[in-house]
């Protein structure tokens, strides 16, 4: 379902985005996670199967119907962000709605667009009866902890490592919310960059 917050607006992606999706997840994860990942990782990321048009191409076309995939974009059309999210695949026990991804380039970010977007990704999930739901973040990832934590959500444990780099394991943390849990504080936005 398409939404709007002052300044941008979202709507559903389809095969057709693949190329943007994969632009924004590859500037997502080095803009999230530059100096915090070693450079050997953020700078191949055309090289991860998991970033190629491609691959988000067939999972846009095979996407189940309790799965959305919805572009971010400012009033000019300028692709900023993205989420990802649906039915919980099983790795929490007791939550039945995930939020696979959800990554706002610096430009959206700090105006409030993150709150809105996570709102109306509950209201999508408890309307389809996709309550509890849960999250993964790196468990580096402070910002994105806190960010979750004010919201209302609460650590529910940690994973296996999920990759390894230069002798470095990578791990995620697990935040969840109960239905109705989700605690979103009004952020007055900004008028100007």
């Amino acid at each position: 379902m398409p939404g709007s917050y002052p300044g941008f607006s979202w709507r559903e992606a389809g095969p057709d985005d693949a190329g943007t999706l994969s632009r924004l997840s590859i500037a997502g994860w080095r803009q999230t996670y530059a100096g915090q990942m070693p450079d050997s990782v953020l700078g191949r990321m055309e090289e991860n199967p998991h970033h190629d048009p491609a691959s988000w191409h067939r999972c846009l076309e095979r996407r189940p119907p309790d799965r959305w995939t919805r572009i971010v974009e400012t009033e000019s059309g300028e692709a900023v962000g993205f989420l990802w999210f649906g039915r919980e695949e099983g790795r929490l026990p007791g939550y039945r709605g995930e939020i696979e991804k959800i990554y706002l380039l610096k430009p959206a970010q700090g105006r409030g667009l993150g709150r809105a977007l996570m709102a109306d990704t509950f209201r999508t999930l408890e309307d389809a009866d996709l309550s509890p739901v849960a999250i993964w973040v790196f468990d580096f990832n402070r910002p994105a902890l806190d960010f979750y934590e004010k919201l209302g959500g609460k650590a529910l444990g940690r994973s296996e490592t999920v990759f390894e780099a230069e002798g470095r394991a990578f791990v995620e943390t697990a935040y969840g919310w109960p239905p109705g849990g989700l605690v979103v504080a009004p952020k007055r936005p900004l008028l100007s960059p």
